[in-house]
Order: structure tokens, then sequence, then C-alpha cells
């Protein structure tokens, strides 16, 4: 189904390439769970997953499930079209968030259901399922009640 509302960006955007470090992040996006990737060794997040820690340089990795919510970090408010399949999208907000419950690690994200002008670094934001299709669904950021 066609997303074709203010803020939210088309579905034919959504063309996901995930690989084998990426895979189980997708996976349980489909099943509305934010999880981020940790080194068994030292602990240190790594998002996105690289095959050697930055920290200890180990490959092993758990997936642990984290809360949802973040702060934040920076944004931008896109209000002009560079294509003219967007017209129809902007405004929109593009965001990095730093992700609660795992240190050090920032999402890209869209910010939705949200006045842009309302959007400002340091704000907090709670995840937002987008269910593209049966196959892919995108973390998106929505600002927390204050």
């Amino acid at each position: 189904m066609e997303t074709n509302a203010t803020g939210v960006l088309p579905d034919w955007m959504a063309d996901l390439h995930p690989d084998a470090w990426t895979v189980p992040f997708w996976e349980a996006a489909k099943e509305h769970r934010l999880v981020g990737a940790r080194c068994v060794q030292c602990g240190t997040f790594r998002m996105p997953p690289r095959p050697f820690c930055r920290v200890c340089r180990r490959q092993e990795i758990e997936w642990v499930d984290l809360p949802g919510t973040g702060t934040v970090f920076t944004y931008t408010v896109v209000r002009h079209a560079v294509v003219p399949e967007l017209a129809t999208h902007v405004p929109y907000v593009i965001a990095v968030v730093e992700v609660d419950g795992a240190p050090g690690t920032r999402l890209v994200a869209a910010v939705v259901e949200s006045d842009p002008e309302e959007v400002r670094i340091g704000r907090k934001v709670a995840v937002r399922w987008d269910d593209v299709h049966e196959n892919v669904t995108i973390p998106r950021f929505a600002l927390a009640d204050s």
C-alpha cells in the first residue's frame, strides 16, 4: 500500500538490501522490535553492525532488545522536493536519533506524526513502525509526549 502523507516518504523508497550483518535488525523490525548489535566481549554497541568491534576487535555480537526511545541528536527539515515524486510528501524531517539503552548508537530515521516546527535537538522520541509491505518494516520516530 502506497503511503501518500506529508512527512512520510513513499513506499517505493524502501528498497532495502540487508547483508549478513544487518538481517537480524530487519527481522526484528518486522516483529516491531528495535534491537542493537552489542559486542559479546566488551559490551560496545556497534550500529550499523560491522565485522569487527572498534574497541576490542572481536567479531561476535549479540542482538539486544532496546526500549524504542531516544533523543534527537540533530535533524533537518526537508521543505523542497528535489524530485517531483516527493512533492506531496514535504515537509518531512530526517533526524539522527541517539537510541536509549545502547550507548553510542545513533540511527538516521524519519520523524513522523509530528509537527516539523516542534522538532528540536534534545527532544525525546519514540519508535513508530512503518509496515511498508510484508517483507519490510522500517523504524521511524515521533516526538514523545512532553
